[in-house]
């Protein structure tokens, strides 16, 4: 079955996450690869990747979606924590393309009309050989966040894997990386003094770096050790 044109959803993809800007940490590497063969492969998956808040997850699904669409695949990026204020009808067509991206599962789960609308997306996924991607975290387990039986049931047949939130051992490795995928030119000196004021979360050390990045721009002056101390008001 010929899959339509791609569906235009209102939701933006960072254009620069890839498999190749996403900073993979040795113990990362099992997932790495299995996404790398899911997006090559043309046979359809359910995946769904665990991980706790600030892993990475939500770069790395749009990650996904630009590899899918750089492979000329039709896919749905619907991040629920702006979707689910959007309605159940966001789900609507989603099978028809070649891929569905769901970022933040744990957020509709418990829901009894959102559950309905997962369990019958995941039913027409497989249905019309739409693989379908979804990124879960939180303090529960999966089971114990979904209270529908049948939609558990489901999820639970489901491949898992688990994205590990970087390593303080690998931070510092993890900063330089995503400074030179930026193009940011961040000296080693204000990188040690970050990493010593800041918290150890790497998605918000990158939320910082981005945003001390842009504050350098707008005063037209180099991101150095004072500057840090201003934005971070230390």
């Amino acid at each position: 079955m010929n899959k339509p044109k791609q569906l235009i959803f209102p939701f933006q993809i960072d254009q620069r996450a890839s498999f190749e800007s996403f900073f993979c940490a040795p113990d990362n590497h099992e997932l790495m690869s299995r996404l790398r063969e899911a997006v090559a492969d043309n046979q359809t998956c359910e995946l769904i990747i665990n991980g706790a808040n600030g892993a990475g997850k939500s770069f790395l699904m749009q990650a996904i979606c630009n590899e899918l669409s750089a492979s000329g695949k039709h896919f749905g990026f619907i991040p629920m924590n702006k979707a689910i204020n959007m309605g159940v009808e966001i789900f609507h067509n989603l099978a028809s393309l070649d891929a569905v991206c769901i970022d933040d599962l744990q957020l509709i789960l418990g829901n009894r009309e959102w559950e309905e609308a997962i369990f019958h997306l995941i039913n027409e996924c497989q249905q019309a050989n739409c693989s379908l991607v979804s990124s879960f975290s939180g303090d529960q387990a999966i089971e114990a966040a979904t209270d529908l039986p049948d939609l558990l049931s489901r999820l639970k047949r489901m491949e898992y894997m688990t994205l590990h939130a970087v390593q303080d051992e690998f931070l510092n490795q993890a900063l330089d990386f995503v400074s030179l995928q930026l193009d940011i030119n961040l000296e080693k000196a204000e990188l040690e003094f970050l990493l010593k004021h800041h918290t150890r979360e790497f998605s918000l050390l990158v939320e910082t770096l981005i945003a001390l990045d842009k504050q350098a721009a707008s005063l037209k002056r180099k991101i150095t050790i004072p500057l840090i101390k201003e934005t971070l008001n230390l």
